[in-house]
């Protein structure tokens, strides 16, 4: 028998506020975009954009453990053997076990408020670890870091998801993740007078100066996502009417947004059987276990090519501004041609392992500058995160719980990837490290396989569905009607036979 839910939406369905939405009760919801004109489209999104990445955009806490080592913090809190890798499994391990309760109270609490306390409580356990005199309170401290971190990338996705049509999400997703790497170029720079001054003067430790400025503007980014922060139904910041405006927009991605829902066990149950998630889950262990190594080490393999540790930080420059122009340009160009989203993931994943391939494998036969400039590639794998990894759970998948589980299970597969690479890297093998990053290479090239797979899979359904629509005798625009219709009643991707995947 045929669940009710399951059951494609008539075209007539009208979309009513809930009990929790600030706007008229009873309001409907326009599930036609028609009723406003391209031009309030236009500006209610740059009021959007003006207003929202800039809180999505300045964070940076990747730089405060590995800038952290080459300034003594494993000399001044007594770290040995692999007890500083350790630092990253216990982080990670507290990032995963966080995924499944952290998923739920996105789910059943405001998004802005929950996403915006849990920033404010990861920037100040950054500002902690500036306190932490051992190892037993740093592994506490960075335990706690990664349960509150564990938050960002999903609800950020549903944030996103929330806010903009599925055509502009990339572009968008991509701004923030490419401040990513912007911003540890301007950290960086801080850090590096931070550094230089600490080692001039005296004083604080530089490692711990460099903590207290790292969660000092994470935490003040998390107080103004506090005040700004929400669904387009929760914030202050919009009119009644460019609240409708909003709603009208997101309804026609069929996808849902980041309001409150039940937990639907049925939508977990499809999850499991659906190919594009173990698509992702392969691509999460392969694509992860580069990330965790080279997040913790590459500044330590940096300064074994002959560099000092205030030339570390600095040299490290070119390398985040290649990451972030190859950021910039592949988004700009999958905006443009989306059907380059495969093709460009492929292509930096190669240009990674061609780096790590030089800087470990040919180390011996490469010049210090030789190195430097493969070093410069070796973060071009995480654009494949950013426009194929992360994205599909605000675009490719609909169903808010099918989202919800989504992200948080490929979020702990994310971490389980990130704990075993950071325990490749053997300290017997330091400072070059050779098979761990002969290790990353062979994942990078699996993943290139399961990347032609997975596109694969996405052009073949798209196409099938594409044919059944065309014997269904279906007008274009009762298509879309019904895609607005089943995406606002909580249907999912495969539920839904009118939504197509972007590829």
């Amino acid at each position: 028998m045929t669940d009710e839910k399951t059951k494609e939406a008539p075209l007539t369905a009208v979309i009513t506020a809930h009990d929790d939405d600030p706007s008229p009760k009873g309001e409907a919801v326009p599930l036609d975009e028609s009723e406003f004109t391209d031009k309030e489209y236009s500006r209610l999104r740059l009021k959007f954009d003006f207003i929202l990445l800039p809180m999505m955009m300045i964070r940076d806490d990747k730089m405060s453990l590995s800038a952290g080592v080459i300034f003594g913090l494993r000399e001044d809190t007594g770290l040995v053997k692999n007890q500083y890798a350790d630092l990253t499994t216990y982080f990670n391990v507290a990032y995963a076990i966080a995924q499944y309760p952290m998923a739920y109270a996105l789910q059943r609490f405001p998004l802005g408020r929950s996403l915006a306390v849990c920033i404010i409580i990861w920037g100040a356990m950054v500002m902690v670890l500036a306190a932490c005199n051992n190892y037993s309170q740093l592994s506490a401290t960075r335990f706690f870091l990664g349960w509150f971190e564990s938050v960002i990338t999903p609800g950020f996705a549903i944030f996103t998801a929330s806010w903009y049509l599925r055509r502009e999400q990339t572009l968008r997703q991509m701004c923030y993740y490419a401040m990513n790497s912007f911003f540890s170029i301007i950290f960086g720079l801080g850090n590096y007078y931070v550094a230089l001054n600490a080692q001039r003067r005296g004083g604080l430790a530089a490692w711990r100066v460099i903590n207290l400025f790292l969660g000092g503007t994470t935490v003040g980014m998390g107080i103004v996502f506090l005040v700004f922060g929400g669904t387009p139904d929760e914030v202050w910041w919009l009119s009644r009417r460019e609240k409708r405006m909003a709603k009208a927009r997101i309804v026609s991605n069929g996808t849902g947004g980041g309001e409150q829902h039940p937990w639907r066990w049925d939508h977990v149950k499809e999850c499991l059987k659906d190919r594009q998630y173990w698509h992702a889950v392969v691509y999460q262990v392969t694509g992860n276990i580069p990330n965790g190594g080279l997040t913790t080490f590459q500044t330590l393999i940096f300064k074994s090519f002959g560099f000092t540790s205030l030339e570390t930080l600095l040299y490290s420059m070119p390398m985040y501004a290649v990451t972030f122009t190859g950021v910039i340009t592949s988004a700009l160009l999958v905006n443009r041609w989306p059907k380059l989203r495969f093709p460009i993931a492929i292509f930096v994943q190669l240009c990674t392992m061609s780096a790590l391939l030089v800087a470990g494998v040919g180390a011996d036969k490469v010049s210090r500058w030789g190195k430097f400039g493969a070093w410069t590639l070796n973060l071009m794998f995480s654009i494949s995160h950013f426009i194929v990894g992360w994205p599909i759970m605000s675009f490719n998948i609909a169903g808010r719980t099918k989202k919800s589980f989504t992200g948080a299970s490929l979020l702990f597969i994310f971490c389980i990837g990130n704990i075993i690479g950071a325990n490749i890297f053997l300290p017997k093998e330091a400072p070059r490290y050779v098979k761990g990053l002969t290790v990353c290479a062979v994942m990078i090239a699996v993943n290139v396989v399961n990347f032609l797979f997975w596109w694969q899979y996405y052009v073949a359904e798209n196409k099938r569905r594409e044919a059944a629509f065309v014997a269904s005798g279906l007008s274009v625009e009762e298509r879309d009607a019904q895609n607005r219709a089943n995406g606002e009643n909580d249907l999912t991707d495969m539920q839904n036979p009118h939504f197509r995947y972007l590829c």
